[in-house]
């Protein structure tokens, strides 16, 4: 299921174990390994069918603990020298910010239980998993689809609003919805999914829960539609945290999750 000798053609796979800034229920820097650890001892099929070809897994970019600024400098570096298709496995969601600096994308997709639009959080804190979609925005001014947010501040919700963002809330969305927001992406398009817009009871291991999630199936059959349409450069999955994913029910996710993607990335 992984290799580690690429050809430009593979979808690749790394981990960004990031977890400076978590501020619930922290664990998340464990992901990586833990899903490395699990992965040989599932089956490749997806809704696809089997995997075609392994994904190539290029490690872990090595991190300093309690360095924000620095680890996203280091994870940029590093995807720099990586070229597309690829998959970032976090992690926390701040990681993703570094992607975001290196792809630049037109369009901006972001399935999450959360927008990550504070201007501050912690109060004081600028850069932080509650505060990346916006640091990322300023900067680069990318259009964005939010898909599955029903947790959030009012501020963000009138930044998402003052941006014309598109915003699908909650878990009752239908596949016409889904159809709507795509329709209005363009150009260049990066995807990033944490695995809190899941529901706790589907997926209890990551760092801030939120009652009301979408369904295992709903989520691969959303993401099929966005990736299979949209075609984007590289997906992300973060926020998966072991130590509190219980017989992990959360990580099996993942790994399915990670097969589907990659499988749809390497689609011709």
């Amino acid at each position: 299921m992984l290799k580690n000798v690429c050809t430009p053609r593979d979808v690749k796979l790394f981990g960004a174990p990031m977890e400076d800034t978590v501020s619930f229920r922290p664990g998340t820097r464990f992901a990586p390994q833990k899903i490395r650890v699990i992965m040989p001892y599932l089956e490749y099929t997806t809704v696809f069918g089997n995997m075609a070809k392994p994904i190539c897994d290029l490690g872990d970019v090595e991190l300093l603990q309690g360095a924000p600024a620095e680890n996203i400098a280091r994870i940029e570096q590093f995807i720099q020298k990586v070229e597309p298709p690829f998959i970032m496995l976090g992690g926390e969601h701040t990681a993703t910010l570094a992607v975001l600096n290196v792809i630049r994308p037109d369009t901006y997709v972001h399935v999450d239980a959360h927008f990550d639009l504070r201007d501050e959080w912690p109060p004081g804190q600028k850069l932080s998993h509650a505060t990346f979609v916006r640091r990322a925005h300023e900067k680069l001014g990318f259009y964005a689809i939010y898909i599955g947010v029903r947790a959030y501040d009012d501020e963000e919700y009138k930044y998402a609003e003052e941006t014309q963002s598109f915003i699908i809330e909650g878990s009752d969305f239908t596949r016409s919805d889904v159809a709507n927001a795509i329709s209005t992406a363009s150009g260049r398009v990066y995807l990033s999914l944490d695995i809190d817009v899941l529901d706790p009871s589907e997926a209890p291991g990551v760092g801030t829960p939120e009652a009301g999630g979408l369904s295992f199936r709903k989520l691969e059959y959303l993401l099929a539609d966005l990736i299979l349409t949209l075609k984007p450069v590289a997906v992300d999955i973060m926020e998966y945290s072991p130590p509190y994913d219980v017989s992990d029910v959360t990580a099996v996710k993942v790994i399915r999750l990670l097969m589907h993607i990659a499988t749809l990335l390497g689609r011709e």
